[in-house]
């Protein structure tokens, strides 16, 4: 996903900014497999987060020692699709249908599900529908989910984290399917004149809180390393300001960059992020990006994925505040 983490990591920001320091900023992937599902739970000490918001809130109501430091929201595309040679020509058309959502009985906090079933229901609520006028499906996923995280287009076609879903919509066994971000793209190309994208809530409404799908992206980092270097949390989100700031002036190089870490295309970034993405990685505690990030916990909360959980005491803005005093740049509100 769009972050200014992802594009600083790449471009060695924070190697620059650490080097002759103490610190040194590695990626999670280089600690092998079994440290995979601290990106979902958070155990990790002295470590830092940036993406989607169902995995460190569910961390935070299990007890995880963490601090949200920052927020981000970069809209994306949000796709309903269906067969190619399906009748349904509007959301409409699938009252009384089978809406598949994938289940991934082996990971730790199964956000694709919860992904697929906010993207759903914003579908059907933009259209003036209600979650009780489809039906819900399960579709039980077997994949390997870290195989489709951090590819290079070098490497040649890798797995979508989608190809599960569009098999079960082949095979008959559901009538419409949800997807999100980048993986649009490249379903759309792998799976041309099969499937149908039927509508997408990026392109075809405004409002934001139909867009909230593990937006906004939360910035955590380790509690722990926040008391003992709060100096060190700081520069970290100096470096994002930065990077949000050169990214706002360089579309191009953004686009290609985050497309790098993703596994696709910049054409699929720049066809698959809102117009103006580039200009959105601004990290902030602002009031509406607090407000989006309130639809995402009401949502869960309500259906019985997420506990209760203390915002309050959650969200720190004083690193984010001090980092762009440092940076020398106004704080995004």
């Amino acid at each position: 996903m769009a972050t200014a983490s992802g594009i600083a990591f790449q471009r060695k920001s924070f190697d620059e900014e650490f080097a002759g320091s103490a610190f040194e900023v590695r990626n999670i992937k280089e600690l092998g497999p079994s440290q995979a599902d601290t990106h979902f739970d958070h155990r990790l000490a002295d470590s830092f987060r940036e993406g989607g918001a169902i995995p460190p809130l569910w961390a935070r109501t299990r007890g995880a020692d963490t601090l949200a430091v920052g927020l981000t929201f970069v809209a994306d595309s949000l796709a309903v699709f269906v067969r190619a040679d399906d009748p349904a020509r509007r959301v409409q058309d699938l009252a009384g249908r089978r809406c598949g959502l994938p289940v991934r009985p082996y990971i730790l906090i199964d956000f694709m599900k919860v992904n697929a079933h906010k993207g759903f229901y914003s579908t059907l609520a933009a259209n003036g529908m209600a979650e009780s006028d489809v039906r819900f499906v399960e579709m039980i996923v077997n994949d390997d989910m870290h195989g489709s995280i951090n590819a290079d287009l070098k490497q040649g076609d890798r797995p979508s984290l989608y190809d599960a879903d569009v098999d079960h919509l082949l095979r008959g066994e559901v009538d419409a399917i949800f997807c999100k971000n980048a993986e649009v793209g490249l379903i759309e190309r792998r799976y041309a004149g099969r499937i149908r994208k039927l509508y997408d809530l990026m392109t075809d409404q405004t409002d934001r809180a139909h867009m909230v799908n593990a937006n906004p992206r939360i910035i955590t980092v380790s509690a722990g390393l926040a008391r003992e270097a709060p100096e060190a949390v700081e520069r970290y989100l100096q470096v994002l300001v930065r990077t949000a700031n050169w990214a706002a002036t360089h579309p191009a190089e953004a686009a290609e960059t985050m497309a790098r870490e993703l596994g696709v295309s910049a054409d699929d970034i720049r066809n698959t992020y809102e117009p103006d993405f580039h200009k959105k990685l601004w990290p902030s505690f602002g009031p509406q990006v607090r407000r989006l990030l309130q639809v995402q916990i009401d949502f869960m909360q309500g259906r019985g994925y997420l506990g209760p959980v203390d915002l309050e005491s959650w969200m720190q803005p004083r690193f984010l505040e001090q980092a762009y005093r440092r940076e020398g740049l106004p704080a995004v509100a």
